[in-house]
């Protein structure tokens, strides 16, 4: 049990003590029902008892829900705060560092144009080409800009003209020109290819470094949201929330922490941070200055269960004695029961007196209060007796008032009921008015 739930425990039971003091005048002036009255003694006896146990974990050296294990325990969470503020601060500046560096990379330039790879390239196709423009001339070629008119003409000269050995050799320049043409292509396709394919490599290689940037980036990342849930847990054990509709515990030593500043303090996990950095530090000295106040509440408990618990034992011993005096001694005067019964009221009264809690008080003071009308009407019994100088044929003394508590005591009651005779509360009301009769 944490300390909060030791705090929120004892104020229940305060107010639980309440509405038994309430119910305990109740059954002890208006309802008749001993059993019940008995049953509400043991609870607040109970709640006492509880309240000195939940007091003696507060004040414990090394026990759980203690002042000491608070501290413990809040002093861990600060160092946990602070720890991962600083991780979180670093994991924050690197990604940040790793974002601004990747998106402003800087063009590279050549140290050396010079020291670059050259590709040396020679042609000689031209040779044969030429020397078939010298022999037929540029303007008998397919790129002369004839008409087709023009161009049969000429056809039919040179066929006229033409020898074979000419055109046979105009073919065989051609034909080389195209070979070593083809060739010097097919050099230089080579050559686009090597660069093509150093280029697809350079290609793939950037991908993979901009995709290693990405990782690194996405590892920084899953880092820092690590380290922030890492903050949420540390919050949500210290009761600072994001939840605005989550109540938080209403202990009056901690009310200037309300949940009226957690909801000012909205969604920012840096703002709910520093918050609760003042509320580690606050509590803490809180604590500390409340510790002595913990153990005299524990004192203060402690006496006044005794208290209580010494009172009741005087009402049972009170209740037995009276039983066995009328038991023994039917003809006991009331003057001898109201003597003994004065005793106990004086005692109660000065427990009353040194008593500080107010509960008790109030209960105590209930109690003497039935005592004291039992009293006066067993005073009154005395003298009308001693007036009337008349007892009744069974032997029995026959007591009853006109006001709540009343008392009955004879030897039926005192032989066969096991009731608290200080409990009732109903009156032998036509035994009382048949006495006076006679």
């Amino acid at each position: 049990m944490l300390m909060d739930e030791i705090l929120t425990k004892k104020a229940e039971i305060s107010e639980y003590l309440n509405t038994l003091a309430n119910a305990h005048r109740r059954y002890l002036f208006d309802v008749q029902n001993s059993e019940t009255l008995d049953k509400l003694r043991k609870d607040i006896h109970i709640c006492l008892n509880d309240l000195c146990i939940l007091n003696t974990m507060l004040v414990s050296s090394d026990g759980e829900g203690s002042v000491k294990q608070e501290l413990d325990r809040l002093a861990k969470y600060s160092r946990k705060i602070e720890k991962l503020d600083q991780q979180s601060g670093v994991a924050s500046d690197l990604l940040q560092q790793w974002n601004e560096d990747s998106e402003t990379t800087p063009q590279v330039l050549l140290e050396d144009s010079k020291s670059g790879e050259t590709f040396t390239f020679s042609t000689h196709y031209r040779q044969f080409l030429n020397r078939y423009l010298d022999n037929v001339g540029i303007s008998n070629t397919s790129v002369a800009d004839l008409s087709i008119e023009s161009r049969e003409a000429l056809n039919h000269e040179y066929e006229r003209s033409a020898s074979k050995e000419p055109l046979l050799l105009n073919i065989s320049l051609l034909q080389s020109g195209n070979a070593q043409a083809q060739q010097e292509i097919q050099q230089l396709e080579s050559v686009l290819a090597s660069l093509k394919k150093d280029q697809a490599f350079i290609q793939q290689e950037l991908q993979n470094q901009q995709n290693e940037v990405q990782s690194v980036k996405a590892a920084l990342k899953s880092n820092l949201e690590s380290i922030h849930r890492s903050q949420e847990k540390v919050l949500n054990k210290l009761n600072i929330v994001d939840d605005t509709n989550r109540q938080p515990v209403d202990i009056a030593l901690f009310a200037r922490f309300s949940k009226t500043r957690q909801e000012n303090n909205g969604n920012d996990l840096t703002k709910r941070l520093a918050y609760a950095k003042d509320y580690v530090k606050a509590r803490q000295e809180i604590l500390t200055a409340n510790s002595k106040t913990y153990k005299e509440d524990l004192r203060h408990a402690e006496s006044t269960r005794n208290l209580w618990d010494e009172s009741l034992n005087r009402i049972r011993s009170l209740e037995q004695l009276l039983r066995t005096m009328l038991a023994e001694h039917p003809d006991t005067s009331p003057l001898a029961l109201s003597t003994e019964i004065s005793t106990v009221i004086s005692q109660l009264q000065d427990t009353n007196v040194s008593a500080s809690s107010e509960i008790l008080k109030v209960c105590l003071g209930d109690e003497i209060e039935v005592l004291k009308r039992a009293n006066e009407e067993l005073m009154s019994s005395a003298g009308n007796e001693n007036s009337k100088k008349h007892r009744e044929p069974n032997g029995g003394i026959i007591l009853g008032g006109a006001s709540p508590p009343k008392l009955g005591i004879n030897k039926e009651n005192v032989t066969f009921s096991s009731r608290s005779l200080l409990s009732s509360n109903k009156a032998n009301v036509s035994a009382v008015k048949a006495q006076k009769k006679e």
